[in-house]
């Protein structure tokens, strides 16, 4: 499953908490963390880590985090064993098919 890792910026009250505890009920959230900006009254950093069994779920995720903010950005999370992409990177240069960058 593919790890993503979400920072949204939230109006810090009650109701906008809930509307993303909603949200992130049905997900597999690894992490939360919320944090006043240091540059703004009334309004939190929402960071998020989450698994989603599909890529096509991301779509549905941003589309209802865009309901509670517009600005809310995504980047893939690496996993405890690395990124897919360092991984495969990894197998290429044992097979000394990819020159290893020492």
């Amino acid at each position: 499953m593919a790890k993503w890792r979400i920072r949204i910026n939230l109006s810090d009250d009650a109701q906008t908490r809930a509307r993303l505890a909603e949200v992130l009920d049905s997900q597999q959230v690894c992490a939360v963390e919320l944090t006043p900006r240091a540059d703004a009254d009334s309004v939190l950093v929402g960071d998020v880590v989450l698994e989603l069994p599909r890529d096509v779920e991301l779509g549905d995720m941003l589309a209802a985090l865009h309901m509670i903010s517009p600005q809310v950005f995504v980047s893939r999370a690496m996993t405890e064993h690395g990124s897919a992409i360092d991984s495969a990177i990894a197998e290429l240069a044992q097979a000394d098919l990819v020159p290893c960058a020492d």
